[in-house]
């Protein structure tokens, strides 16, 4: 999840365990904010870190929910003070969960820090361990090319879709990185609608929600898609998010 938007202690904890849900949390009043839902309510009671030397390979860690190596932000972050990356290592892959800064337009300060964010997360990213599998997901806030995007022609050179963004995000994934989506389908897919103009109704989106993976993750998924059904408004209910879930089935016989 990204953009919880609220301190760890306001976080729905109760009610998600209830549910079934573990939760690992970086929160942030009203700004930001990541978080990591674990499902299985029988793993609440025991969910310490395992140790190294007895869970070191995928096939060991494939079945275990406990996690490790849990790290709020990353080094070197050029801002430190945004709770913007959560990561932990659980079910056999090292999960990393984002969420980019905006930007603003081209001509603003902001627009300046996503480039020099972006380019430290993404080397931060390239020299993590090559165990376990690296699967990398989140708000990205880039639409990586014009199949991602409603009107490409009419959003050319606006934000989230600058050529400056896609380079950055293609510097980011580096040759270790990439979009499991495109490994999937050519086809037109958003994750995202804004609600002015109707724009869920008119298919007006853009697809920024992405999902990264290495070499080690892509031969487990067996398909990637976007849950709709969650971006559609029910009657005397609070709106959804503007965002619509983007899901990835992992295959772990295949460990």
């Amino acid at each position: 999840m990204q953009e919880t938007k609220v301190a760890n202690k306001d976080f729905p904890e109760a009610q998600l365990s209830t549910a079934g849900y573990y939760s690992i949390l970086y929160g942030q009043t009203s700004y930001n904010g990541v978080a990591i839902m674990i499902r299985g309510q029988a793993k609440q009671h025991n969910l310490t870190a395992f140790p190294k030397s007895k869970l070191s390979t995928a096939s060991e860690m494939k079945n275990n929910l406990e996690f490790s190596e849990v790290l709020r932000g990353f080094p070197k972050d050029p801002a430190s003070d945004e709770a913007r990356v959560i990561s932990a290592c659980i079910g056999g892959v090292r999960l990393v969960n984002a969420y980019v800064i905006n930007g603003d337009d081209r001509t603003s300060d902001k627009f300046l820090l996503k480039d020099r964010w972006m380019e430290a997360f993404g080397d931060w990213l390239q020299h993590l361990p090559q165990t376990p599998p690296l699967l990398v997901v989140g708000d990205f806030n880039v639409a990586p090319g014009d199949c991602d995007v409603w009107d490409p022609e009419g959003l050319k050179d606006r934000i989230h879709c600058t050529p400056e963004e896609r380079a950055w995000l293609k510097r980011l994934q580096g040759t270790r990185l990439q979009d499991i989506l495109r490994t999937k389908t050519q086809e037109r897919v958003f994750t995202w609608w804004p609600y002015m103009h109707d724009g869920f109704n008119n298919d007006e989106g853009l697809r920024f929600d992405l999902v990264l993976g290495d070499k080690g993750i892509l031969g487990l998924v067996d398909r990637i898609w976007v849950d709709k059904e969650e971006r559609i408004p029910i009657k005397n209910l609070e709106p959804p998010s503007d965002h619509a879930p983007i899901v990835i089935d992992i295959n772990q016989t295949k460990f």
